[in-house]
């Protein structure tokens, strides 16, 4: 149309007032056909890329007032000179094309979003990218577009979105995705004080499609969800605009009642108080529909209710479904007429299960108010509601014994509810399948059930990011994984039931170590930095408040000033765990960058080195303790009946975790009786002669609190023999991290001979035999002066950080402190504050070069598992940070018997040991050494203290050179205490208690 018309691009500062276009638009609108062409030509200075848009602007504006004759034309015309222009690209052409159709259609319709699915499926068979190519479209146009104009394009885009939420065709989750990125891009635009009404409804729109959100954290979806239906209500007030008003207090009614945060009770009680609050403005009389809907679910509030009388609650459940179906009848209001006899059906099951009433009586009205619902949701027209009644009617059938049945409904609720388009109700599905069938001791469909339910579960858990929300939702789900093996073994699957219990384990530390490996070598991106920065800075204020705190006079310090201490320690903690969780939040691993998948039993089996090593791997259930023991080329099962959740892991609690933290010295006494209960337990000496001969080497992997065991000291049934005299022993976590473990190996080959040696000692100046095990270990080595951190003058943290990026080997020996309530605040404790495990499992602790560290500290790997059973310890942390093995402590050690074994262990390790073969003969020969032996280790302590006692008048009281002497001169007048107490004790073997050489675990590579 506007050919010829000398149309060309605008010149720069031609800037023509929005009047000018205006009054062309409209004087073409009422001029002629035919006298249309003369008067562009009269007015070519106008045609430029303004009027474009003022042409497109008046269009959507004409045809949301009905004149779509005018809309099309002007539309038309708009597209011609922006062709002429070339201004128009194809995309442009046909978005815009679609954005007048969409708005003239739902004009026709009176505002039914549906009225544009047929013309949203014709662009779709056309374009399968359309709804993303339009939304992209329509973000890069509000950013070009006037304020007033980018309003009204943002209100279309806003309620683009909810026609695409609710579109019939194509993936559902990701319609849904498309739709919350149109809300949110609209709430760009729009505002609570420049356009109130256009904003709330927006936020009412993005809050229907959270809550109707298939990915991402469940839990997150509700509460932004809530949020918005709150921010809603500020502008939809009861008494400016009472029916949106009413319809956001049913939503919001909704959003609570699915709650995941807070308190269950408090939020359907909240859900009780929005349903009830929109009655007030639906009644039946002006708004019968909507009451009735209100009514359905104020019904499935009182089923779930958990405060009053639940058999009230139902009764009032019953009567609020039943008022719903005054209105919504069959004939008028199929589909709300069926969604009341699935949720009437729901609560004469919860009756049934409830035993009020006739349980039979029940249950046949729960089967005939599914059935009902059956004869309107139909596979075809309303498959996910077909989906649902199938699942109910199978819990029914279930009430009902009809075992066929039940498995025909929760298979056919499967078929919509596949893992990938509706996770959480396929979960729900096929974990009630799986326990069903587990009751019923059918094997096999629980394995079917179980399968497909930890698919679902291990998908949603991989669209959250959140690291704690990752941790809940394997946690609700645990029991699926334990039925699963149980299952498994029940059926004589054994490969299976080994792979699901690794499966299930240590999936935060799998996590964790994933991101090393992704951020090994890599820099680490700005914000990452930051939060690094956050972490560290929240650190090094604990580290002052705690100096602080100690160089105070603590003898006179009141209580108050204690607690303030406490609380501001805590406070700094607490900052530090959101820290955190913002840093894992961007992590590539958590959010679904990068996947781990789980290990098969073949690939667990190449991970063997000899053919006479095993893996022990634990797994307690319910009802018993499995041991699977994996072999290079066979997998074998050892069962310890009736030792399960309640009865080992409670027992373990109670007898060895508890005491050892509130009675350390009565637990101390008790080791020796709790080993051998435990060995019994355990059915170690049969586990031996049915399933390990041959075996010379054992990798355990334990579960929950067998983590804190040391198994090197069970006794095996012969006479004074131990576990750990039989057979070499290390630890891991589970077998994906000694996978991770085995593949940093190939990093980089070190021979014994060229490795780097680095100690820390004595961080504190408390700890005599810890410098004294530093100097032997130094003189074996030769390690140099600069690679030692001696003392409170050395081993800062900072001193720490660049002795571990520089060495091989890592030699800790100070104190240290592991925190049962908060593990990731447990700590190396250093001249100048501490080292948390928060920090090591950092991107900032990156240490690719760690052959080995031996934390020759206290507690280095005590922890109280989660139910995931990840084992989160400074031991696990060096893992985690690069190291292939770590040397670590169950609990806290004796100085001494620790520099001991240190040397000994060392000693072994220059003979050509491995490390559990090191272990294990410094272990051994602790455990024999004699009071006679000490004289050939310290024959030097008792004539260097005297030394120093000649050498005292050489140094003026308070110079450097004196302070340096006072220090070498207590160490050694300490130890010498020591030796000198074990000289004068009545026992021949000082360290052959377990309590003094069992605490040494390795974990990792040999």
């Amino acid at each position: 149309m506007a050919k010829g018309f000398g149309a060309g691009k605008p010149k720069k500062g031609n800037i023509k007032p929005q009047k000018a276009y205006l009054e062309l638009i409209f004087a073409l609108l009422k001029c002629p056909d035919n006298l249309k062409p003369k008067m562009l030509m009269a007015n070519r200075n106008l045609i430029d890329s303004s009027l474009v848009k003022t042409l497109e602007i008046v269009a959507i504006k004409l045809a949301e007032e009905g004149d779509r004759q005018s809309a099309n034309f002007l539309i038309e015309l708009a597209n011609s000179l922006a062709e002429e222009l070339g201004l128009l690209s194809s995309d442009s052409k046909i978005c815009f094309r679609f954005l007048l159709q969409m708005k003239l259609a739902m004009d026709k319709r009176n505002g039914h979003l549906d009225a544009v699915h047929p013309i949203l499926q014709t662009y779709l068979e056309r374009d399968n990218l359309f709804i993303q190519r339009f939304r992209s479209w329509a973000t890069s146009k509000l950013n070009n577009l006037a304020s007033q104009d980018a309003k009204f394009l943002a209100v279309l885009l806003a309620t683009f979105g909810s026609i695409i939420e609710d579109f019939p065709l194509g993936n559902r989750a990701e319609n849904v995705e498309q739709a919350i990125a149109c809300h949110l891009t609209a709430l760009e635009v729009l505002s609570l004080e420049t356009s109130p009404k256009q904003w709330a409804d927006a936020q009412d729109r993005l809050a229907t499609a959270c809550c109707n959100r298939i990915k991402g954290d469940q839990a997150e979806n509700q509460q932004i969800a809530i949020d918005a239906y709150e921010k809603a209500l500020q502008v939809f007030t009861r008494e400016e605009s009472p029916r949106e008003w009413g319809k956001i207090q049913n939503n919001l009614g909704n959003a609570y009642r699915d709650r995941i945060w807070g308190d269950k009770t408090e939020n359907l009680e909240l859900a009780i108080i929005a349903h009830q609050s929109a009655l007030q403005v639906r009644s039946r009389d002006e708004y019968p529909e909507l009451w009735a809907m209100t009514q359905m679910n104020l019904a499935v509030d009182y089923r779930q209710r958990v405060e009053g009388d639940k058999e009230k609650n139902l009764d009032i459940a019953i009567a609020a479904n039943q008022a719903a179906l005054q209105v919504y009848t069959p004939s008028v209001f199929p589909e709300d007429w069926a969604d009341t006899q699935n949720n009437l059906g729901n609560v004469y099951r919860d009756q049934s299960d409830q035993i009020f009433g006739d349980k039979s009586e029940n249950l046949n009205l729960a089967l005939s108010a599914f059935q009902a619902a059956l004869q309107v949701y139909t596979h075809n027209q309303f498959p996910e509601k077909w989906a649902q009644t199938q699942m109910n009617l199978g819990n029914v059938y279930l009430g009902l014994k009809q075992t066929v049945k039940w498995i025909e409904c929760f298979r056919a609720a499967l078929e919509i509810f596949t893992p990938t388009d509706f996770p959480q109700d396929c979960f729900k599905a096929s974990r009630n399948m799986g326990y069903a069938a587990f009751q019923s001791q059918l094997w096999w469909e629980a394995i079917e059930g179980f399968t497909t339910a930890i698919e679902a579960v291990e998908l949603s858990r991989s669209w959250v990011k959140s690291e704690s929300r990752r941790q809940e939702i394997l946690e609700e789900s645990i029991g699926v994984y334990q039925n699963m093996v149980q299952a498994c073994i029940n059926a004589g699957q054994l490969e299976k039931a080994f792979e699901y219990s690794e499966r299930s384990r240590s999936k935060r530390l799998v996590d964790l170590m994933a991101s090393y490996n992704l951020f090994q070598g890599e820099e680490i991106p700005p914000e990452i930095q930051e939060l690094l920065q956050q972490y560290e800075e929240l650190q090094r204020q604990i580290d002052q408040e705690r100096q602080r705190h100690k160089s105070e006079n603590n003898r006179s310090e009141t209580r108050a000033a204690w607690e303030a201490y406490n609380e501001a320690i805590a406070s700094l903690e607490t900052q530090k765990q959101q820290v955190w969780e913002n840093l894992r939040r961007e992590d590539p691993v958590l959010a679904g960058e990068i996947q781990v998948n789980p290990l098969s039993l073949s690939e667990i089996q190449k991970l063997i080195d000899q053919p006479n090593t095993a893996i022990l791997s634990f797994y307690t259930t319910n009802s018993d303790t499995h041991i699977f023991v994996v072999q290079q080329n066979q997998i074998t099962l050892h069962t310890c009946t009736g030792e399960g959740l309640d009865t080992l892991q409670r027992w373990i609690e109670q007898n060895w975790l508890l005491p050892y933290r509130d009675e350390p010295k009565k637990w101390k006494t008790q080791i020796n009786c709790i080993l051998r209960e435990l060995a019994e337990r355990l059915q170690i000496s049969e586990l031996i002669s049915e399933h390990l001969q041959g075996i010379e080497e054992l990798i355990l992997v334990p579960h929950l609190l067998l983590h804190q065991i040391p198994f090197a000291a069970l006794p095996t049934g012969e006479y004074q023999e131990y576990l750990g005299d039989k057979f070499l022993i290390r630890y891991i976590p589970s077998c994906q991290i000694l996978e991770f473990c085995q593949q940093r190996d190939t990093v980089g080959t070190f021979h014994e001979i060229s490795l780097q040696y680095g100690t820390v000692e004595d961080a504190e100046d408390n700890l005599p035999c810890a410098r004294f095990e530093g100097e032997q270990l130094a003189k074996m080595y030769n390690i140099p002066p600069e690679n030692r951190l001696i003392g409170s003058s050395q081993a800062t943290s900072k001193n720490y950080r660049q002795l571990a990026q520089q060495v091989q080997v890592l030699h800790s020996c100070h104190h240290a402190q592991s925190r049962l309530d908060n593990p990731l605040e447990s700590q190396l404790k250093l001249a100048d504050g501490s080292i948390t495990l928060g920090q090591l499992m950092t991107p900032s602790w990156r240490l690719p070069q760690l052959v080995e560290v031996f934390l020759s500290c206290c507690e280095t790997n005590l922890g109280t598992p989660s139910l995931t059973d990840d084992i989160l310890t400074l031991s696990t942390g060096f893992l985690c940070a690069g190291a292939r093995s770590v040397i670590s402590t169950l609990w806290s050690v004796n100085d001494l018997a620790t520099a001991l074994f240190s040397i000994f262990y060392y000693q072994q390790r220059q003979e050509g040991k491995n490390r559990p073969e090191a272990l294990q003969k410094a272990q051994i020969q602790l455990r024999e050494f004699t009071k006679l032996d000490l004289n050939k280790i310290f024959q030097e302590v008792e004539v260097r203290e005297k030394e120093l006692i000649g050498n005292r008048k050489k140094y003026l009281s308070g110079s450097i050179e004196y302070e340096e002497w006072k220090l070498e001169y207590n160490m050694y007048a300490k130890l010498n205490r020591r030796i000198k107490e074990i000289e004068n004790s009545t026992q021949q073997f000082p360290f052959s208690d377990p309590h003094y050489w069992a605490a040494f675990i390795c974990h990792g590579l040999l």
